[in-house]
């Protein structure tokens, strides 16, 4: 997927876990090869959602990958690690989750995660500037939770998007 311009949005009604549950299985095999489980979990009567299709399937994808860098790779003796993107609604929006178990973020870098060049070990930052804004754009948010050096780490970040309206 090519990264997208985040101010130039075309909107459309959009079934978000078909277009996620696509996304998401252009990693499958990536994910299997590193022996990391990969899961999308919505709700059947999940609301439609105006979004741009192209902008959040890249931002998701773009997510899964970032987790694939850092969750727990399987070996012949021990399972790898685990991803799952949620899909819900809150209050005034829909939720899209990407959590994984992975090693966490170090707290000091969590709140600098979408400054350019504060990538959390080898990357640039430059990925996740970009999707705050595309979400940015949507009118929503982004958020970030890690654990870290605790025995459940994990990262979990959740993209608040308007709902259609």
């Amino acid at each position: 997927m090519k990264v997208p311009d985040a101010t130039l949005l075309h909107r459309k009604l959009t079934d978000l876990p078909a277009l996620l549950r696509g996304t998401v299985e252009t990693l499958r095999e990536q994910a299997s090869a590193l022996d990391v489980a990969l899961s999308v979990e919505a709700p059947a009567d999940l609301p439609r959602a105006e979004v741009d299709p192209e902008k959040i399937a890249w931002a998701v994808a773009t997510l899964v990958g970032n987790a694939l860098r850092y969750v727990r790779r399987g070996t012949r003796l021990r399972p790898g690690g685990v991803i799952h993107v949620r899909i819900g609604t809150e209050v005034g929006a829909v939720v899209i989750a990407v959590e994984d178990d992975g090693p966490g973020i170090p707290p000091e870098k969590v709140g600098r995660l979408f400054e350019r060049g504060a990538g959390v070990t080898h990357g640039t930052g430059l990925g996740l500037m970009l999707i705050q804004d595309v979400v940015t754009a949507h009118g929503g948010s982004i958020d970030v939770k890690s654990r870290f050096g605790t025995l459940d780490s994990g990262t979990t970040v959740t993209l608040r998007l308007p709902p259609a309206s």
